[in-house]
């Protein structure tokens, strides 16, 4: 499929793409070009992406499940539909799953 400029349209189901593992939470790029980078991610109950710092904009979507993201030391509670931009300027940033739960990650480079 095409834009009316001729560039190349990608259409992914989502929920196809997520896996899980009890080994620990799973990452599967699906895009990468210019400016952005998206990726799905499965988490199983208790599992966590510690802390870490990133130089790019990040917007998160729950898919499904409960969990918490804490940004920079302040607890934020995640469930299905919601929604979390993270500005590059927060210093750290990290997501928890309280139930199995699946998060869209979208970068925004500069």
């Amino acid at each position: 499929m095409r834009t009316k400029d001729g560039r190349v349209m990608m259409h992914h189901l989502l929920a196809k793409l997520v896996t899980y593992s009890s080994t620990g939470p799973t990452k599967s790029v699906f895009f990468e070009a210019g400016h952005l980078k998206a990726q799905v991610m499965g988490f199983e109950p208790g599992q966590v992406i510690p802390p870490c710092r990133m130089d790019h904009d990040v917007f998160f979507y729950v898919m499904e499940g409960e969990g918490r993201a804490v940004i920079d030391g302040e607890m934020t509670p995640l469930a299905a539909t919601s929604w979390l931009f993270v500005p590059k300027e927060k210093g750290t940033r990290s997501l928890e799953a309280a139930t199995r739960m699946a998060v869209l990650a979208v970068q925004v480079r500069d």
